[in-house]
């Protein structure tokens, strides 16, 4: 009882709650995946995945690091004018890049075509040229949201935003199947949310006025934000460029297929909830250089993230073809290689967070880091798909990924003024690998048997992965809520 009633308020408290909206979210969205695998043909669903290519690619290229930088300046400046004048000085600068941009993709309609092999594309450019500042202005808004205490209201949201999306898909596969509409209602539900972005934060008393923008404040917002999305855009690439590889070596149908294989899958749910709750405490922590309190946070949120990201994905990897099937149809079975590869991506992800370095402004350092993560990464893919086909350039992902994490979480314990050991419980660390090893090679080979015998795939799925996940709650549950609880203490020391 009185653990439930210290999780229940606090920043665990808000992280829990966000992780189970964010859960039934994620449900949502994976059931939409996997009703637009089922019912669009290959080629079609290609087309798709080809038009969200382009999208994430140019929001990531056009985001500029504003996301951060709303976050930095809002934290980080006192004056209440003055921090009015930040904020709209950076959304009025993601809304004229956002159009250059979207000028830039309809100039350049034939080119995108001829490398994507596919002239269904042009019909649809203009959602791609629409949507990344939709995208990105909902991010810079959600930012805020956070920043202003309703982080429980935006999870909300995004549920019902998931719901009607859901609907949506399953009215226009039944009548239409035709991709265009799905994208029309994307960017209808992106207005309207932006809208009611707007409105709530209004009632919050966070108003965003572009009278109050002020061009002398953009060498300080550049200065800031530049290096970042230097950051922000190489990383996106380099989580990309095997698609664009694909795309380019091979046909639609094999990009459609490496694509929903090399989809994120949200294993890293529990943390990126309670990356979302933290990032303005870390943040105000280093601006008030307290390193002590940030790296005591910052410890309890890389276990936090490993225990329950390492779980998840283990427990996938046990039933990995079960889950393929489950998730997009027997259609994209033959990507299961590249699928196995990329949950170990996800496992290995929670190293590259940048809240630290973010939150310390030292965005030249992930400026440095990503553009040499990119150069690594763009020559083993290569190099491995001319080695290996397909499955080459999801290893070199998984390669490129470790190490620009090793440097990252290296970088950060530098500007803690500590060590990167000192971020883990070493025995532990080195305990929980052992178990998670151990149990998903036998929980693995279970697994296989009981498909030779032909028990039914998702018997098999929730059986098998149910079992992993229960043997590691009670191996580790205890472990977990301590940390959860000792998160509410650190902030709670900070109030006082």
């Amino acid at each position: 009882m009185n653990t439930k009633l210290k999780l229940s308020k606090g920043a665990s408290g808000d992280a829990v709650l966000l992780t189970f909206i964010k859960f039934v979210t994620m449900a949502l969205g994976l059931v939409t995946t996997r009703l637009l695998s089922e019912y669009l043909s290959v080629h079609d669903y290609g087309t798709y995945s080809q038009i969200l290519l382009i999208i994430s690619t140019v929001s990531s290229f056009t985001i500029l690091g504003m996301m951060d930088g709303v976050n930095f300046f809002y934290c980080d400046e006192q004056d209440e004018a003055k921090r009015e004048s930040y904020t709209a000085t950076i959304f009025s600068l993601q809304i004229v890049v956002g159009t250059i941009s979207g000028l830039a993709i309809m100039l350049l309609s034939v080119p995108i075509c001829l490398y994507f092999k596919n002239l269904d594309l042009k019909s649809m450019l203009i959602f791609a040229a629409v949507l990344p500042v939709m995208q990105n202005l909902l991010g810079m808004f959600q930012v805020l949201l956070v920043s202003v205490g309703k982080a429980r209201m935006l999870a909300v949201r995004n549920f019902v935003v998931s719901v009607v999306r859901l609907i949506a898909v399953v009215i226009v596969l039944t009548a239409l199947k035709n991709i265009a509409f799905i994208l029309a209602v994307t960017l209808v539900l992106d207005t309207l949310q932006i809208a009611f972005f707007v409105l709530m934060l209004k009632k919050s008393g966070c108003k965003i006025r572009f009278s109050k923008a002020d061009v002398r404040l953009l060498k300080k917002i550049l200065k800031y934000c530049v290096p970042m999305a230097v950051f922000t855009a190489v990383n996106a690439l380099n989580r990309d460029i095997d698609k664009y590889l694909i795309s380019l070596m091979t046909d639609t149908e094999t990009l459609a297929v490496y694509a929903n294989a090399s989809k994120p899958l949200p294993f890293d749910i529990i943390m990126a909830s309670f990356c979302t709750v933290l990032i303005p405490h870390i943040t105000r922590f280093v601006s008030k250089k307290k390193f002590n309190e940030a790296s005591a946070l910052y410890k309890l949120f890389l276990e936090i993230a490993y225990i329950t990201t390492g779980i998840l994905c283990c427990a996938a990897i046990t039933v990995s073809p079960q889950l393929m099937n489950l998730l997009y149809s027997d259609k994209y079975v033959s990507g299961l290689s590249v699928f196995v590869v990329y949950i170990l991506v996800d496992l290995v992800r929670f190293t590259n967070i940048t809240l630290v370095l973010s939150a310390a402004g030292k965005t030249k350092w992930l400026m440095v880091m990503g553009v040499s993560a990119l150069g690594l990464n763009g020559v083993l893919n290569f190099v491995f798909f001319k080695a290996f086909g397909i499955i080459g350039p999801a290893v070199a992902t998984l390669i490129t990924t470790i190490i620009l994490g090793a440097f990252m979480l290296a970088m950060s314990a530098k500007v803690l003024e500590t060590t990167l050991f000192r971020f883990f419980s070493k025995e532990y660390f080195l305990l929980f690998a052992a178990e998670s090893v151990v149990l998903t090679v036998l929980l693995r080979m279970l697994s296989a048997f009981l498909s030779e015998k032909g028990v039914h795939y998702f018997l098999i799925l929730a059986g098998v992965a149910g079992l992993f996940g229960v043997i590691m709650l009670v191996l580790n549950g205890k472990r977990l809520l301590s940390n959860m609880k000792e998160v509410n203490k650190v902030l709670k020391q900070k109030e006082e």
